[in-house]
């Protein structure tokens, strides 16, 4: 009796070992529910680093290259220059960055956008702050903005471009307006109050950004996982954001890859986890595998 106790405890704590180490790859493969050639779901940085965009082509060129079909968020030759979409980025007249934020906040903001822009951060006074803060998340990561094979596109605009040159398909998951709503899932004040968050907390602690980028070029989704600050927002942001998008990127997907074999590239923080898009589409009768190799 008392071996199999032992026994137990010890199965119980291998589970839970495994369990906490599930995602441990940047790249997977899905076969299975009747696919005639696998697919392949990778998980991206929106960053033009070197780093991060060497890496990608080293895990991922042989598989994107077999793939006749390429996907990603958003495709960038569609609805990108819709003039009526920056009405979703701007807060209308009586709304003012300024007014919404204390003022030590807001110069710590000053000067980090001026040096990054060269733009006082009054230029960007009327713009909705979830986006103000999108642009900081990126620049607190300690990421650079070097050049890859002459070209400075982010990591999954960069297989775009390689895709478009191929006569690859290209499929857009999401629409533009899609994420825009997302990211205005809430009100003016508590977006800005999210900000000055964001900004306090990288004040107290500006290097654990760079622990993002360390588990990313180790493939560690895990880890990036349990990063994320996004868990630590408001639930209807992180529903909006994360697990919403989720469902629907994970619904889209398996239609379009019953129909081709496609190379799939999107935000890696939306592969793991419980609701994530991997356990999603395994939830649907897919298997979804790392690829070692």
């Amino acid at each position: 009796m008392k071996k199999a106790t032992q026994l137990l405890i010890m199965l119980l704590v291998a589970g839970i070992a495994s369990g906490q180490q599930q995602y441990k790859s940047l790249l997977w493969k899905i076969t299975g529910n009747g696919l005639q050639e696998p697919s392949y779901l990778f998980g991206t940085m929106h960053t033009t680093d070197a780093r991060i965009v060497n890496l990608g082509n080293k895990i991922a060129k042989k598989y994107f290259d077999q793939a006749p079909t390429y996907a990603m968020e958003i495709d960038p030759g569609k609805g990108l220059d819709n003039i009526g979409l920056l009405t979703k980025l701007m807060m209308g007249g009586k709304y003012s960055l300024a007014k919404m934020m204390p003022a030590s906040e807001y110069s710590f903001l000053d000067s980090m956008v001026s040096a990054n822009t060269g733009f006082s951060l009054a230029m960007f006074d009327n713009v909705a702050p979830v986006f103000i803060m999108s642009v900081f998340e990126m620049k607190t990561l300690g990421l650079t903005d070097t050049v890859v094979e002459g070209s400075s596109d982010v990591l999954d605009v960069y297989f775009y471009n390689k895709a478009k040159d191929a006569g690859k398909k290209i499929i857009g998951i999401e629409t533009v307006e899609e994420q825009l709503d997302a990211l205005n899932s809430l009100t003016y004040q508590e977006q800005a109050d999210l900000l000055v968050q964001e900004i306090d907390s990288f004040r107290v602690n500006n290097e654990a950004g760079k622990d993002v980028l360390k588990y990313y070029l180790t493939q560690d989704l895990d880890s990036l996982n349990a990063s994320d600050d996004d868990i630590n927002k408001p639930e209807k942001f992180y529903k909006a954001l994360v697990t919403d998008r989720n469902v629907r990127m994970a619904t889209r997907i398996m239609g379009f890859i019953k129909k081709q074999q496609t190379f799939i590239a999107i935000g890696a923080l939306h592969l793991p986890g419980k609701d994530g898009v991997i356990e999603l589409l395994r939830k649907k009768g897919f298997t979804v595998e790392p690829v070692s190799d």
